[in-house]
């Protein structure tokens, strides 16, 4: 063999492999190349997680201040009699009339200590993350109503609207005996079937006043309408229409929709409402309409002029206390809507929102939460 040459020698020892500061020097660029990428997904991924959860909290947040719009700017409609006087011949409810008590369109429910300027919780202790429904009506000006104990979250308010859903009006063409005093009559004719069915509440109007009851039984193919009393729930406490009826309109559903903050489904908080159901024992069914509303806050708009412009707005316990129902105009909402867990860093303190000037204290956690507010023109107090 023959021998190397020095040149030889010194290439086959540049290529015997890599030192260890070499080796050091990679590994730090591959860590710091890996913190990178690393670092762009985390960021990516909260990016995804904020995006998300505001979408979620603006699309539930739209559709629940649409729900209670679309239902509030109707209270006190009732046919061609949406400002005057209503009279019920329905049966009171023992121990709650709220349901089927159609002679106020609208109304609601203070929370005692979430008046504007006030601060909820008062106490230092941070609230709790997902609270429990209040079994204490007294905690509400005025009281709550017994239907809506143990369903409403404490720190909220209640919104209450009544008016007629109904659908294609009919008119009374014709009301047997009721010009005899003495002995009114318990039926009145339709002229055409307008899809009342028994157990069905009306509202009839002559454009003076009108009056709200429920049909006992339907006869004549649709178009002989009976309201007995003594059956049906809650069933009539009078019977008998006055002659001046003779023409009036029928109109089908009348109905009171009350707004509450309860426990979901998933025992977070939820926008519910409660819709008038006869087949229910105490007159509502109730249903979780948005997911992750917090809180909602109400204040009315009160016309002290008669110009039918709101004067000042006032919470619910204020109206009450004034006897002021009659006068509102409109409605000012605010609604704190909340995300999952993990959409935000968890913050140093526990937050606080301002709802319509009252300071609402959140939990300390990592959702992500937005107000969302509406002026709500009840038009039929603005004709």
């Amino acid at each position: 063999m023959a021998p190397m040459c020095g040149n030889q020698i010194h290439l086959r020892l540049r290529q015997t492999g890599l030192s260890l500061i070499e080796l050091m020097i990679a590994l730090v660029v591959g860590l710091i190349l890996i913190a990178g990428v690393l670092s762009i997904f985390i960021s990516s991924r909260q990016g995804y997680s904020v995006n998300t959860a505001v979408a979620r909290v603006q699309e539930n947040g739209r559709f629940a201040l649409d729900f209670i719009h679309n239902d509030t700017r109707m209270a006190g409609y009732m046919g061609c009699a949406t400002s005057t006087q209503v009279v019920n011949y329905l049966n009171p409810l023992s121990g709650s009339n709220l349901p089927y008590d159609f002679t106020v369109a609208l109304t609601g429910y203070e929370f005692t200590g979430t008046a504007p300027g006030d601060i909820y919780p008062a106490a230092p202790a941070s609230p709790a993350e997902n609270p429990g429904p209040d079994t204490n009506t007294g905690d509400w000006s005025p009281a709550l109503d017994s239907s809506l104990q143990n369903r409403a979250i404490p720190g909220t308010d209640v919104l209450v609207v009544r008016f007629s859903r109904g659908g294609d009006p009919v008119y009374i063409t014709s009301i047997p005996g009721s010009v005899s005093p003495g002995s009114p009559s318990a039926d009145f004719q339709i002229n055409m079937n307008g899809g009342i069915q028994t157990g069905d509440l009306m509202a009839i109007t002559n454009c003076l006043s009108t009056v709200v009851m429920q049909a006992t039984q339907v006869n004549g193919g649709g178009t002989n309408v009976v309201h007995n009393t003594g059956s049906g729930s809650p069933g009539n406490a009078i019977q008998g229409l006055p002659a001046d009826f003779t023409g009036a309109q029928v109109m089908l559903a009348p109905t009171t929709i009350v707004f509450f903050i309860g426990q979901g489904t998933d025992g977070s908080p939820a926008l519910f409402e409660a819709v008038t159901d006869t087949t229910q024992a105490n007159g509502f069914s109730y249903e979780e309409l948005v997911p992750g509303v917090e809180n909602m806050q109400v204040l009315y708009g009160v016309d002290l002029t008669g110009t039918r412009i709101p004067s000042e707005y006032e919470t619910a316990a204020a109206v009450a206390a004034a006897g002021d129902w009659s006068n509102v105009v409109s409605v000012r909402i605010a609604l704190l809507v909340r995300s999952d867990e993990g959409a935000m860093l968890l913050p140093a303190t526990a937050p606080v929102y301002n709802l319509l000037g009252t300071s609402i204290t959140v939990p300390r956690d990592t959702r992500l939460r937005r107000i969302f507010t509406a002026t709500i023109a009840i038009r039929n107090r603005l004709q």
